[in-house]
């Protein structure tokens, strides 16, 4: 008979592969089609100069193939419109990746000094443009947090110094892309399915509910969507789902005292990626603070019998600081990069002049994109729409992901369990925070995450509503009606991450469904 454990296996198994094979067919698919018609071009191009130099009579034989080959170059390079990159929000992190790491993409003041995270050069480049940036002291930055792409740097650096500077992104985009973003997403992602299944099952009753769960975390959230393009969704996820991991480790199961290293080691865990959570989306502070609180209180008032009542005074105090070692160590990296950056504690995107300015690509003067934003990222102009298509509609919480329904029936059953009371009220008051934030927000902020294949500012949430899930799997698995609607809502959110398999930052179904011709003319009909 196989157990849980070979199944979790093999599902972590076909998951992992399947992100792997992304990865290396990783690639702007959508512009194939207009990069073969210019290459098919070329020759007739190349024919037209020639006639062109010839009837000039003013050029030698060595001198009209020198121009040919040059216009070649040209050509095949304008023709080429493959990139391992998908968009300019992935394409502002790794320019600065490689400002940090490749000393020609660098930018030099009028003194001669460098000025660091300044990407001024890189978005000159082709398909390393990008509109996720914003301008002060007259030099281009990244919006994005600098301490992600610093610390993804490392490795890039490791790859383009340990290869004699062959490998980088300028010169072979494709290779190094396809490494970092295994190094980078892939084995995050393994390692926090890994911790979910340990999760699940600690917490499942039923072979059933257990699988089921473990197979939607394996292949039905957008977590896996986005693993091959760099964003700061996917390690928030990994940080998140460790944090919780040492949370249920300390407050849910039975550590003796006696484990003292272990206990600090589980502390300062728990505050290192809660924090590291936070760094990487905002909004996860809440989290990180609950947490912080859950720990303090400690394992008695989380509803379970607490056998280390006595507890030295020494080992309670050094938890507590392991807690908030963890915490300050991220914190203060956050804000170092971040002043190294731009010379302010505060993130890029909370200075609103900052997105005003003129630049300059390609020797043409240009306006910020943000001073005339296009399409959904102008914003949802009725608020009340607006929570309609973050819940029920084109980008749904509950409309693409129905198994979420699931999970929020879980956390009901968790409240109603004093066990894990403490444990559900938190993760319900953080999303209910989360969600109130992005939906309080004005028109312009309004936009769903821009063109993005799902409600993505919530992906962070996932884990937290992943594990509450089993208890309503266990519950769904008593009777063959329940298991049939838990299945249909499983298949329909594997469908909708499947939707997006070639490049995340597309539109969702639903939203292409109801832009359609037909769906339109039914409506109006």
């Amino acid at each position: 008979m196989i157990s849980r454990r070979q199944i979790y296996t093999i599902l972590i198994t076909v998951a992992a592969a399947l992100v792997f094979g992304r990865i290396l067919a990783v690639n702007r698919t959508d512009t194939l089609l207009l990069q073969q018609y210019r290459f098919a071009q070329i020759s007739k191009q190349l024919d037209e100069k020639e006639k062109r130099l010839r009837n000039k009579n003013t050029l030698s034989e060595s001198e009209i193939k020198t121009a040919l080959e040059n216009t070649r170059k040209k050509l095949e390079r304008d023709a080429r419109l493959e990139t391992p990159v998908f968009s300019a929000n992935d394409r502002s992190r790794w320019d600065t990746i490689r400002v940090l790491v490749e000393p020609d993409m660098r930018v030099k003041d009028s003194q001669g000094h460098t000025v660091w995270y300044a990407i001024d050069k890189v978005q000159n480049e082709k398909n390393w443009d990008t509109i996720d940036m914003v301008k002060h002291t007259g030099h281009l930055y990244s919006s994005k947090p600098p301490l992600l792409p610093t610390v993804m740097a490392f490795p890039y650096y490791c790859l383009y110094q340990g290869s004699g500077q062959h490998w980088s992104l300028g010169k072979t985009p494709f290779l190094v892309v396809r490494i970092m973003l295994v190094l980078c997403n892939l084995i995050p992602l393994i390692i926090c399915w890994i911790l979910l299944a340990i999760l699940i099952e600690r917490f499942g009753t039923t072979d059933w509910g257990r699988v089921f769960t473990m197979t939607f975390v394996c292949f039905g959230t957008f977590i896996s969507t986005f693993a091959v393009t760099l964003n700061n969704h996917l390690p928030a996820v990994f940080c998140i789902t460790a944090a919780l991991y040492c949370t249920v480790r300390l407050t849910q199961d039975d550590l003796p005292l006696t484990a003292t290293k272990r206990r600090i080691g589980y502390y300062a865990a728990a505050g290192f990626f809660s924090a590291c959570a936070a760094a990487c989306e905002l909004p996860a502070l809440l989290f990180c603070v609950l947490i912080v609180a859950l720990l303090l209180l400690g394992r008695k008032t989380c509803g379970m019998p607490c056998p280390d009542r006595i507890r030295t005074a020494g080992i309670r105090i050094a938890e507590v600081i392991a807690a908030f070692v963890g915490i300050a160590a991220v914190a203060g990296a956050f804000f170092v990069t971040n002043y190294a950056a731009h010379s302010t504690c505060l993130p890029a995107y909370s200075q609103k002049d900052w997105y005003i300015f003129e630049y300059e690509r390609g020797g043409v003067a240009r306006q910020s994109y943000w001073q005339n934003p296009s399409e959904i990222d102008k914003g949802e102009a009725s608020r009340a729409m607006y929570v309609l298509h973050c819940t029920l509609g084109h980008h749904g919480l509950f409309s693409l992901t129905p198994v979420w329904i699931l999970s929020f029936t879980g956390l009901f059953f968790w409240l109603c369990n004093g066990k894990y009371r403490f444990l559900a009220a938190m993760i319900l008051s953080t999303s209910a925070a989360v969600f109130a934030f992005y939906m309080v927000q004005e028109q312009p902020n309004r936009n769903y995450g821009g063109m993005t294949s799902a409600l993505r500012w919530i992906f962070w949430l996932m884990p937290l509503w992943c594990v509450p899930l089993v208890s309503a799997a266990d519950w769904c698995s008593r009777t063959r009606l329940k298991r049939a609607a838990a299945l249909l809502c499983l298949a329909v959110s594997v469908m909708s991450a499947a939707y997006p398999v070639w490049n995340p930052w597309t539109h969702p179904w639903l939203y292409n469904l109801v832009c359609s011709p037909v769906f339109t003319a039914v409506y109006q009909y």
